[in-house]
């Protein structure tokens, strides 16, 4: 009686937190820029995971960060970055 009671609200708990997870309205102002958006999109995932599931979302973030930044300074020419 008591495990299949326990388990119940604990399962009930995890769907909740999922189905929030999913509808998470973005906590951040759009940035115009859809790649940016999409990274800040992406870290938002990050509250419905464990802890060892961050580090790849972190690496993905940072590339497409990366990424998007080297295009803007080919944009700029070559002499982006300098006084």
């Amino acid at each position: 009686m008591g495990t299949v009671e326990d388990d119940t609200p604990v399962g009930e708990a995890t769907t909740a937190e999922t189905v929030a997870a999913e509808e998470h309205t973005p906590e951040y102002d759009p940035t115009g820029r859809p790649d940016v958006d999409a990274v800040l999109d992406r870290l938002g995932e990050l509250a419905g995971l464990a802890p060892s599931d961050h580090i790849d979302i972190y690496e993905d973030a940072h590339r497409r960060l990366h990424e998007t930044l080297l295009a803007a300074g080919e944009d700029h020419g070559d002499d982006a970055g300098q006084p």
